[in-house]
């Protein structure tokens, strides 16, 4: 074997070690989903910002996504983030709902297909999935929604697929890579000094890191590597 091959073995070892070596092998890469109020992406352009990440697991046949809702808006502009709208992909044929004990402090809320005003702003059929403190999208009270700086976490049930947390993950981000109308939306309120504003923001899908497409190869590598290893054929077969 040669120098250089053995140098990207080795590589690939001390990459994937180096990313999987705090958890099982099994884990997949988050997705992401950023919100920035532009003129081109919110109803008010009050430069609040957050980030939806998104992360999959099973336990006992049961397929969870998780949620986590940050709010990333500059303390010196403040903000309350008090809903928050998803698209999914037709692969789900469960809507999903809270798994036990998954709703967050704040978001208590599970609508399905609802509506964003101004019509801009919206997706056809409405958002297939939106998370609120009680059912209200246009206002709700943002007493407890997460402050600038603060987040909150979500855990709905997908109930049984036939996919694994990889598979989930690949779904999703493929779906969101190849869409053509918007994927989410955040509403903030309580945004400004004085507190008396609010923004309606699009989220946009952030594009896995490339190191994580080079985890995954460098995994699917060593696998058929250590599959050749093992699997020896006879002599003629």
């Amino acid at each position: 074997m040669s120098y250089k091959r053995n140098q990207l073995i080795g590589s690939c070892f001390i990459i994937a070690a180096g990313i999987f070596g705090a958890g099982p092998l099994s884990a997949t890469p988050n997705l992401y989903i950023d919100f920035l109020a532009t003129p081109a992406t919110s109803t008010e352009n009050t430069g609040v910002s957050g980030r939806l990440t998104l992360s999959f697991s099973e336990d006992a046949g049961i397929d969870y996504l998780t949620l986590t809702i940050t709010n990333t808006t500059p303390l010196s502009i403040g903000s309350m983030w008090t809903a928050v709208g998803l698209e999914l992909p037709d692969e789900l044929t469960n809507s999903p709902i809270f798994a036990p004990g998954g709703a967050g402090p704040y978001f208590t809320h599970l609508n399905y297909n609802v509506e964003a005003k101004p019509f801009w702003i919206n997706t056809p059929g409405g958002y297939d999935l939106m998370l609120t403190q009680d059912g209200n999208f246009q206002g709700g009270n943002p007493i407890g929604a997460p402050a600038a700086g603060e987040s909150h976490t979500v855990v709905l049930s997908l109930g049984i697929t036939p996919y694994s947390p990889a598979e989930l993950s690949n779904i999703f981000d493929e779906f969101y890579m190849q869409a053509t109308n918007h994927i989410a939306i955040a509403r903030f309120q309580v945004v400004g000094s004085g507190g008396e504003g609010s923004d309606k923001v699009i989220g946009v899908h952030v594009p896995e890191p490339a190191s994580n497409v080079l985890i995954l190869a460098s995994l699917s590598f060593l696998n058929r590597r250590r599959f050749r290893q093992v699997y020896k054929p006879y002599p003629g077969s």
